[in-house]
């Protein structure tokens, strides 16, 4: 069963019915499942998963859950982003479950101190997501991290609470993990980053943190291989492409559930990182709504209309609050998420009127599977958007240059 419908009803049908446009993407997509391209291990991932992967991960991650209340992640980007987003989506670890905490996505000295002083008088444990060990806000973090759990624990307690997710024969991660002793997992060679949602580097902190990993690897798989529903689903891909073609250059990711807040940031890095390149592709922006259309309201309405949006629709919440007699006539005993119901339509209305290209996507309801449907659909709609722009949605070579710029400072 799909958990997530695309709703094309608010734009224009000249945008994804090009039914040439929608069979190459189809054939796009047919081609990726080939697997016959760099970094392109993730397509059938969720349907080729080690079953001895899962089961190691869930018992490591038992034995770190026996060890401390806070486990913290250190990584970027799509080291750690996946397993933010999933968390937070779901309202937090489990009861009785590590606190997951996140490192190593900045270098502010600021923070990190900060950071030390929250964590100083809790039980600690660490996992460390890097193919090379080499990156450089990640391998900061964990130098900084591991030398005060020296002070704290000792360096043979410290190594047996440190989890390294990294690549399997090489890099300084590597090295470090054999001569340290740490457990480890592998971030397979032909996945990226940004294409990592279902690897051990997003998963294993999510089992720590109490989620049912079966079940969301379950949900990609199950939507991976829905023939019936790409036939339809693959029209997000074929519009996002034909809007782009048509002048638009912002894509806004919008949600009026703010549990989706880092569901927003892990689309900026999928879909920014994968398109932007060449000159080409679509910004990712996001916005919380209703709260965002107190200070965006007004440009999306009339404002210049250089973008579209793409709305996060929520269908069924687990929790829920009525309205008290005391909120006045037009709003009591109504429930906030029937009200929420309405602000989407209205909002939806207003744009409408306004000619505001609109896609939505319809979501079941946010739990592990439909996490895992949401995730991969977006991961195989960024792959195929690339695609049809004639880029490579796998590489990133402009990100190198930043990072060569630094190193030539730290060099001075």
């Amino acid at each position: 069963m799909s958990m997530v419908k695309l709703d094309l009803a608010k734009a224009d049908a000249k945008y994804y019915s090009d039914e040439a446009k929608r069979a190459k993407a189809l054939a796009i997509r047919e081609e990726l499942r080939q697997d016959k391209e760099d970094f392109t291990g993730w397509v059938n991932w969720p349907t080729e998963l080690p079953a001895e992967w899962m089961s190691d991960m869930k018992r490591v991650a038992d034995d770190v859950r026996s060890k401390c209340d806070k486990l913290i992640v250190i990584g970027i980007g799509g080291s750690y982003l996946g397993t933010a987003a999933v968390i937070e989506a779901l309202g937090g670890s489990k009861p009785g479950c590590p606190e997951i905490l996140y490192a190593g996505n900045n270098m502010s000295g600021h923070y990190l101190a900060d950071f030390k002083a929250v964590v100083e008088d809790n039980e600690v444990c660490l996992c460390v997501v890097s193919k090379s060990g080499g990156t450089m806000e990640s391998r900061l973090a964990f130098s900084v991290l591991k030398d005060w759990m020296y002070e704290k624990y000792g360096r043979e307690e410290t190594a047996k609470r440190i989890v390294a997710i990294t690549d399997p024969k090489k890099g300084i991660l590597r090295e470090e993990s054999d001569k340290e002793g740490y457990v480890t997992f592998e971030i397979p060679g032909n996945i990226g980053g940004r294409y990592s949602a279902f690897t051990p580097g997003i998963m294993f902190p999510l089992a720590v943190a109490g989620v049912d990993i079966d079940t969301f690897v379950k949900g990609a798989k199950d939507i991976s291989l829905d023939e019936e529903f790409w036939q339809e689903g693959i029209k997000y891909a074929v519009t996002r492409h034909s809007l782009l073609e048509a002048g638009k250059q912002i894509e806004v990711f919008e949600y009026y559930d703010p549990s989706l807040r880092l569901i927003g940031e892990w689309c900026k890095q999928l879909f920014g990182e994968s398109e932007g390149k060449e000159g080409k592709g679509l910004f990712p922006a996001s916005l919380t709504f209703s709260t965002d259309l107190h200070s965006m309201g007004q440009f999306l309405q009339e404002g210049s209309q250089v973008f579209f949006e793409t709305i996060f629709n929520v269908l069924k919440r687990d929790k829920d609050v009525t309205v008290p007699a005391s909120a006045g006539a037009d709003l009591a005993g109504k429930s906030l998420n029937e009200i929420n119901a309405m602000a989407v339509r209205g909002v939806m209305a207003a744009h409408a009127k306004a000619d505001i290209q609109m896609i939505k996507l319809d979501i079941e309801e946010i739990s592990e599977y439909g996490l895992g449907q949401l995730l991969y659909f977006l991961m195989m709609t960024s792959a195929v958007t690339g695609k049809l722009m004639g880029i490579d949605p796998f590489n990133q070579p402009g990100v190198e240059d930043y990072k060569q710029e630094i190193r030539n400072l730290l060099g001075q």
